[in-house]
């Protein structure tokens, strides 16, 4: 069955990692299996703390705003209109350096085998706005 999910339906994930995150299709939303897509908002100078992944690529579509996204081997910005891949294993860092909200539609695939062993995170909470 065809099946949708729309924003205002899912409470923002609890997380310190930076940014607010809503994630709209997954294995609890819609049953979905291959991976899971939401969005992620953040304001001028915030910052999504880095991590890896080392279950799943990511994908991620700028709408609104830019982004810097800060890997081990290189830094590139992306301003909207931007799709950007992150191949598992990749340390990244993702920092709203323009002056407006920026809002990133993402999706992660394959699924890791639960949740929390999604994201390796690699950056303390303290420094997420240094």
């Amino acid at each position: 069955m065809i099946s949708s999910v729309h924003n205002s339906a899912v409470e923002p994930v609890k997380q310190t990692r930076g940014g607010r995150l809503l994630t709209l299709l997954s294995t609890k939303t819609t049953g979905n299996t291959a991976g899971y897509l939401g969005t992620l908002t953040l304001s001028p100078g915030e910052a999504f703390l880095k991590h890896y992944h080392p279950y799943s690529e990511e994908s991620f579509y700028v709408v609104k705003g830019e982004v810097t996204i800060e890997g081990d081997e290189n830094t590139l910005v992306a301003s909207a209109g931007t799709a950007v891949f992150i191949p598992k294993y990749e340390p990244h860092r993702l920092q709203n350096t323009g002056s407006e909200e920026t809002t990133l539609v993402f999706f992660c695939a394959p699924l890791a085998p639960s949740p929390t062993e999604g994201h390796v995170m690699l950056e303390e909470e303290a420094s997420a706005n240094a």
